[in-house]
């Protein structure tokens, strides 16, 4: 029997996925430009958007935000790695992003570990209502962010076997009919890998282009209880 789990926090609608964390919904999907390094800032917003930290709307007015509050603090800090984030940002650089909305709630906790461990977390991340961004390589040079909004998997006679991580990818337009816009094929249903070799996952888009990939890390964004 095929099984899905989807974050709490977000619901389908005309224009792309919304979080339901605020008292009017709000879009959660942000777009990157093809030619920048900036996949782990956008994720990481995609996620303060979904626990209701940012507004999506509000984004777009960025250089008006008082920069004594720390919705100012965390654009300065952005603006420290360059409009184009050319060369990408570390997971230091994303926790201590992160770390401006602590007066807000919002706790990042860092995950490494093996495929099989970064899956079991993904699914505890859902489970508990937290947000997870997944970092994903295509080689040692070419990592990239995006936000988890579920998974789906096989189970038989009660044992779940997750299969694939549901992402909504700010490399891709926003999905108008789902939550996500881009899919990670972790494990066949046998619960064996999907291809051989260091990249054993599939990656692949709205533009139905598949490519082997490597779970790297990932990065968790809770409330604090």
């Amino acid at each position: 029997m095929n099984k899905m789990f989807v974050s709490p926090w977000l619901l389908v609608s005309p224009e792309g996925p919304i979080t339901c964390a605020l008292d009017e919904p709000g879009l959660v999907h942000m777009r990157q430009g093809d030619a920048d390094g900036a996949c782990g800032p956008y994720a990481l917003m995609m996620g303060l958007i979904t626990l209701g930290a940012l507004k999506r709307d509000h984004i777009a007015y960025m250089g008006d935000w008082d920069g004594r509050s720390r919705e100012g603090r965390f654009r300065n800090a952005l603006r420290e790695h360059g409009a184009l984030v050319s060369r990408g940002t570390t997971t230091k650089d994303l926790i201590g992003l992160a770390g401006h909305f602590r007066g807000e709630g919002i706790l990042p906790e860092l995950i490494n570990g093996n495929k099989k461990e970064l899956v079991e977390a993904v699914q505890d991340a859902i489970k508990s209502d937290a947000v997870a961004l997944i970092c994903v390589s295509w080689s040692k040079l070419e990592g990239h962010w995006l936000m988890v909004v579920g998974h789906q998997g096989y189970e038989d006679n009660g044992v779940y076997q997750p299969t694939h991580l549901l992402c909504l990818d700010p490399l891709s337009e926003a999905p108008k009919a789902s939550l996500w816009n881009a899919v990670i094929a972790v494990y066949d249903e046998e619960g064996k890998a999907v291809r051989g070799g260091t990249y054993s996952c599939d990656h692949w888009g709205m533009d139905g282009q598949v490519s082997p990939c490597k779970l790297e890390q990932l990065l968790t964004l809770c409330l604090e209880s």
